[in-house]
């Protein structure tokens, strides 16, 4: 079986992911900071351990709060549930995950108003183009890193130094692009980092992480702490504040794993994902029956169609030949209204440092079978 369907969630992991969820179910399972019995204090230091391991990672800020969720969409809705009061304005763009666009449309009843920014010509976005849509009342600035549907990597620096300078939240939504690219949250003035585990950065799915600078959101979420039992409400210090009932062990121990794997082996993982990435490029770009959206292909995701072919169709094909790819809207419909594919979707490579050059020669095989 030919996977490349990463960009939804790395399959194959590296031994450090895998031994980490063994030790995390042998040598450390007890409910973290639960109790003061032994086990569950080590369990609790241990995780302690991987929060700073993240801070450091992202270069947040020492004061900086890391906040474990299931998922990088839960944690983009604590940063936005938790923040967004009546009346706020907030600026997204059109690579937006739902995670972002759907929380968003859910606060109409607090009037929450957003405008959307459009890639420029070149399919990126800058600050430029924000600027014009900043009201007096526009509270917080969204920003998908990478895109999940072309592969576009948004520069952070100038918007995080327009947000800082201009009293702006700014929300980083990190999911396709950690692991890939360099997220320095002190020298980018991110006030929110959204995470996932489980793709660029190898941990297992079920395990997220916001990492919050200098501001303070509310929770979204309630139940026991582990501290302040006696309290009816939240406790009013972080990460407690938001992290209610029994905390990802397993999850959070592999995915400090996977940040080591990608910490020691960070340039080699992208020079192979641009190899790969490059040679199905390559023909992709030189077919006239294949239509391309994707002109940045370093973080591996690259998306087209075959023209007079529906995606689920090819998709279909290549499933029944093994090679597992994506078809769809893929969950950013923003998007694909942009690229007018809002219709038809697109077909998704994404591709892993585990891949080989073997199986991206057998999906341009099979793709010249089908075009």
């Amino acid at each position: 079986m030919i996977y490349l369907d990463n960009a939804a969630t790395t399959r194959k992991k590296p031994i450090r992911t895998i031994f980490e969820v063994i030790k995390a179910l042998t040598l450390f399972n007890a409910n973290p900071s639960r109790g003061s019995h032994k086990l569950s204090i080590k369990a609790g230091l241990k995780v302690l351990d991987c929060r700073e391991h993240i801070k450091k990672f992202v270069n947040a800020p020492q004061n900086a709060n890391v906040v474990y969720t299931y998922n990088c969409t839960e944690a983009i809705n604590y940063a936005l549930l938790g923040t967004l009061k009546q009346n706020d304005h907030v600026i997204i763009t059109t690579f937006e995950h739902n995670a972002v666009l759907r929380t968003i449309n859910s606060l109409k009843e607090k009037n929450v108003t957003y405008s959307v920014v459009t890639p420029n010509c070149y399919n990126n976005i800058t600050i430029e183009q924000i600027k014009p849509l900043v009201k007096p009342n526009t509270k917080l600035i969204v920003v998908n890193h990478t895109s999940n549907v072309t592969g576009t990597t948004t520069n952070l620096k100038p918007i995080g130094e327009f947000c800082k300078t201009n009293g702006i939240l700014f929300l980083v939504d990190g999911a396709q692009s950690a692991g890939h690219e360099k997220i320095d949250m002190e020298n980018y003035n991110i006030n929110f980092l959204a995470l996932a585990g489980h793709k660029g950065l190898f941990g297992t799915q079920g395990i997220g992480a916001l990492v919050i600078n200098n501001t303070e959101p509310n929770p979204i979420k309630f139940g026991g702490s582990g501290t302040e039992s006696e309290n009816p409400n939240m406790p009013n210090y972080y990460p407690d504040k938001l992290e209610a009932g029994t905390i990802n062990l397993v999850g959070i121990m592999a995915l400090d794993g996977g940040i080591s794997f990608v910490e020691k082996h960070q340039e080699k993982i992208n020079k192979k994902t641009l190899k790969l990435a490059t040679k199905l490029y390559g023909y992709l770009n030189q077919n006239k029956n294949i239509t391309l959206y994707t002109s940045c292909i370093k973080s591996g995701v690259i998306s087209f169609n075959l023209k007079n072919k529906s995606a689920s169709d090819v998709v279909n094909y290549l499933s029944e030949h093994n090679v597992c790819v994506r078809g769809g809207l893929h969950c950013a419909p923003l998007a694909h209204k942009n690229l007018k594919t809002l219709n038809t979707g697109t077909i998704r490579v994404s591709i892993s440092y585990f891949n080989k050059l073997t199986e991206i020669n057998k999906l341009i095989k099979l793709l010249k079978k089908i075009a």
